[in-house]
């Protein structure tokens, strides 16, 4: 810790870690004392835009006694020795998602935080868009009534090369658009209609010519019969993102994710009506600023350090999200050995 602030370090300075740079370059009662990335190049630019100490090994975040808190930014098959390395000498960590491969990985991280007494917190930050949080608060007002079941759309096109990064490596990445984008889906839907029982997948190669899938979709079910449909894309030509949440009452659509993804945040609600139907849509806008999701799921990091207590959403929400994922893989690995 420096004076009465939190020291920060930044594990990773590719596309995710630039963001997280400057959400926490000018963050209240934290200091980004280090970026650290193999590409010495970058993590020089990055590091002296925003004053701190450039690192090209993950060591030299680890060796300094001054450093509270390390963020990961990684790709995944990176996320938990690195968390395993910081967390072994008292570090907080906050993990990009999906936080690990596999929860074989995770699991090892869940059991050092909580033998060093330290947070861990898996980065669902679509949780902490306005859209959803604003959908959150009237579910739990009931506006809705009893939610029911969801569908979700989320996707993109990639770019030119696009099947030559990382995500397409299988061993890097431990799966493709489904441990992707689509864990995100699979958070947000445990979120508003709670733990799955059952999950259920098709993952295709539709487009990329790659190792893993561009396109994933998913069928999930709670004990008393609440169910999600997910379908994440990487071709998806048009950035699009829309979640449905029905109700017994009404229900909830959200259009948009700010920046490519239409630019805009939209909450509509509907309500039943007595003949079944529904009436005049209320249209909530919110904020479209898709680095506010990440300042907020910050905050509710640093004050679960702060307070000792375990962050929402935690690790162990990382962990129900990759057993679902290992889930899909594994009902697609048996149709295909059949």
């Amino acid at each position: 810790m420096l004076d009465t602030k939190f020291a920060v370090a930044l594990i990773g300075a590719g596309g995710m870690g630039k963001r997280w740079a400057g959400v926490l370059s000018d963050f209240p009662g934290v200091v980004l004392k280090t970026i650290m990335d193999t590409d010495r190049e970058r993590v020089a630019l990055i590091a002296g835009k925003y004053h701190a100490t450039a690192a090209v090994d993950i060591a030299n975040a680890a060796a300094d006694p001054d450093i509270d808190i390390a963020v990961i930014s990684l790709p995944h098959k990176f996320l938990a020795p690195a968390a395993l390395e910081l967390l072994s000498v008292g570090k907080h960590v906050l993990l990009e998602k999906p936080g690990a491969r596999s929860t074989a990985e995770l699991e090892l991280a869940i059991r050092l935080a909580k033998e060093k007494n330290l947070r861990l917190m898996v980065g669902f930050n679509h949780r902490f868009h306005t859209s959803h949080q604003v959908a959150k608060k009237l579910v739990s007002e009931g506006k809705i009534g009893e939610p029911q079941f969801m569908r979700m759309v989320y996707g993109f096109g990639g770019r030119p090369g696009y099947e030559k990064e990382w995500r397409h490596n299988i061993d890097i990445a431990g799966g493709g658009e489904l441990i992707d984008q689509g864990v995100h889906l699979i958070d947000l839907a445990r979120w508003f209609l709670g733990d799955f029982a059952e999950a259920c997948g098709f993952n295709e190669k539709a487009f990329w010519k790659s190792d893993v899938e561009d396109n994933a979709f998913a069928l999930l079910r709670t004990k008393d019969g609440k169910v999600a449909s997910l379908h994440a894309s990487w071709s998806e030509w048009k950035p699009t993102y829309r979640l449905e949440l029905y109700g017994t009452a009404g229900y909830i659509r959200i259009e948009g994710l700010g920046k490519k993804y239409g630019g805009t945040e939209k909450v509509f609600v509907g309500r039943r009506t007595e003949t079944y139907g529904a009436g005049p849509e209320e249209v909530i806008d919110c904020d479209p600023n898709a680095d506010n999701s990440l300042r907020d799921e910050f905050g509710e990091f640093l004050a679960a350090v702060r307070e000792k207590r375990e962050p929402s959403p935690g690790a162990h929400d990382g962990l129900a999200a990759l057993k679902i994922v290992e889930e899909i893989y594994s009902h697609e690995k048996e149709k295909t050995d059949k």
